[in-house]
């Protein structure tokens, strides 16, 4: 387990070229990306799939995506749901 970081040069998740950072990666038979944030919007939710692709790209693995977070709003938890991204909330 540890944080996984990655100079973006092609611009993947921002869309110029930038340092991509996800709070936690657990690496055993699945990969498991995990972002943990104090509040989580749609955007965030996007970027985070983003990053996930990217991460795919890099190693050849898909991960799996999970956030934890103790509030999401309405739009972010139905873009969590079609992008396939697990959310831990309090909501």
């Amino acid at each position: 387990m540890s944080k996984w970081v990655y100079f973006d040069k092609d611009g993947v998740v921002y869309g110029y070229p930038s340092q991509v950072d996800v709070d936690v990666a657990i690496k055993d038979s699945t990969h498991i990306l995990v972002e943990v944030k104090s509040s989580v919007s749609r955007g965030d939710v996007s970027e985070f799939s983003r990053v996930g692709r990217l991460y795919e790209m890099v190693t050849g693995i898909k991960p799996r995506l999970v956030m934890v977070t103790p509030f999401i709003d309405d739009r972010g938890l139905e873009a969590a749901r079609t992008l396939g991204i697990e959310v831990y909330t309090d909501v």
